[in-house]
């Protein structure tokens, strides 16, 4: 057991702008300098290597950073755009980022594998262009730009409120809502704005010392602080008691494991009409321009009533997102304060989320159904809430964190280890054909989860090979919930 230790933690801290409309002419100047600067670098780099691949690797010559941003300053000149170098020096820095990223050993196979599975031209160009550097567009919703850890203040509200402070950055005074103040003795090593459909933000990237009170390992490891997580569309499934969630009026829980994702509430029982109302007026001015075009002969172009609706719409589906982040986050930390090791299941969205549509030769089964389900799968964001289980506990807290195969955990016996497609004759009913064990399948798939993280720890004993069954798949396509 080691205790009172020190541990290095970077972290991202994120606050809301509220800046004037000079002052939004500002970034927004800054972030199309930053596309721009970034689209500059890809095509050099895109011409570049157009020209050493018919050269021998002896003669092939490629260009350094000084030259990148020479080449980016002399054409915003000649464009009469003003910039601050910082921003296109830090354009550059993450171009070179992604480049490097695009030839990692992960997205090289991932490539290879796409082409491999390319029949069609256009499938086997996405396939070549998978994982590689694209062009940004000053058109889309999300804007940001980079600054570094230089040539800034962060200084006390005007006003003296003091959930304000006040960002001097590019001569100018941004004000931001501090709902959190920064760690002792802390380092910034970056500054990034950005803007969505709500409003702008500025994101600081912190390095600071942690005092972690205890340092968690298998050999000191209490199980009665280890829990299994199922995930489902409408609920978490923990193996554990969780009372302490609904005590704190975070979430509902109920049969004290199965915690309430607000799924139902965020599908809008609050904006779901709007929604549906604001989408059939944008498809009825989308298809009467396209008639109009056919007849008249002339360009599609949409009013300015279209774009007013869509902003409404992007910040409806902003606000729904919002509510998600912030009941995971709550959630999360909960778990992550009060377990020591946390199990989950290493599910495959992509997969379970694929079309069943099929194509002209093999026509799919019950499509309306199966993208009903695809939605609520893709609406749950499993890969967001594991993601932030797992920095939690493991950069925050030093405690375990492990990911297990999902394979038959909804079919196996937590007391017996009986694999059994049987075990679960429906979706909301588990009882164990050998030894009569019966509990909610949701708790019971947790349960499951908890003994297979324990065993890769060496600290029970596994009873069954999965290899030895078949894939079983329920015939019902409704989520448990």
């Amino acid at each position: 057991m080691i205790l009172n230790t020190q541990k290095t933690v970077n972290l991202g801290y994120k606050y809301r702008l509220y800046p004037t409309k000079d002052q939004m002419k500002i970034l927004n100047h800054q972030m199309y300098i930053y596309n721009q600067a970034y689209n500059i670098f890809l095509n050099l780099w895109q011409k570049e290597n157009s020209k050493n691949k018919k050269l021998d690797k002896e003669d092939r010559v490629f260009r350094n950073a000084v030259s990148y941003d020479t080449v980016v300053k002399r054409a915003l000149r000649l464009r009469k755009l003003s910039f601050s170098t910082v921003v296109t020096q830090q354009a550059r820095i993450n171009f070179l980022k992604a480049v490097k990223k695009s030839f990692s050993k992960e997205n090289v196979s991932k490539r290879l594998k796409a082409i491999e599975i390319a029949t069609t031209p256009k499938e086997k160009v996405k396939a070549f262009k998978l994982g590689m550097p694209t062009f940004k567009s000053s058109r889309d919703i999300f804007q940001s730009f980079n600054w570094n850890n230089q040539g800034y203040q962060i200084l006390d509200d005007i006003n003296n409120n003091t959930r304000f402070k006040t960002l001097r950055l590019l001569k100018t005074n941004f004000r931001f809502r501090c709902h959190r103040t920064f760690p002792n003795n802390y380092k910034l090593s970056s500054i990034t704005i950005s803007k969505d459909a709500i409003g702008y933000y500025v994101s600081f990237g912190i390095e600071f010392n942690k005092q972690v009170g205890l340092v968690v390992s298998k050999d000191n490891l209490d199980i009665t602080k280890s829990i299994g997580i199922d995930l489902n569309a409408y609920n978490f499934a923990i193996s554990n008691n969780v009372d302490f969630i609904q005590d704190s009026n975070i979430a509902k829980v109920t049969l004290n494991h199965l915690i309430d994702n607000g799924a139902t509430n965020r599908k809008g029982l609050k904006y779901k009409n709007t929604i549906k109302v604001h989408i059939r007026k944008q498809s009825r001015r989308v298809l009467n321009e396209l008639k109009n075009c056919k007849q008249s002969k002339t360009k599609f172009k949409l009013g300015s009533n279209h774009k007013k609706t869509q902003k409404k719409l992007n910040k409806l589906t902003k606000r729904i997102s919002n509510q998600k982040i912030d009941l995971y986050h709550k959630i999360t930390a909960e778990l992550t304060n009060k377990f020591d090791l946390i199990v989950v299941e290493d599910l495959k969205t992509k997969n379970m989320s694929k079309s069943s549509k099929g194509n002209e030769i093999t026509h799919g089964k019950r499509v309306k159904q199966k993208s009903g389900l695809n939605r609520t799968i893709l609406n749950a964001s499993f890969y967001q809430f594991v993601s932030m289980i797992q920095y939690k506990t493991t950069m925050l807290n030093d405690k375990l964190f492990v990911k297990v195969n999902p394979q038959y955990t909804s079919q196996e016996c937590s007391c017996c280890g009986n694999i059994d497609k049987n075990n679960r004759p429906k979706q909301d009913k588990f009882k164990c054909t050998a030894c009569g064990f019966e509990i909610n399948p949701d708790i019971q798939a947790s349960q499951t989860i908890l003994k297979r993280g324990l065993e890769s720890f060496g600290l029970g004993t596994s009873l069954v090979d999965l290899n030895k069954h078949k894939a079983f798949r329920s015939t019902s396509l409704e989520v448990a919930s």
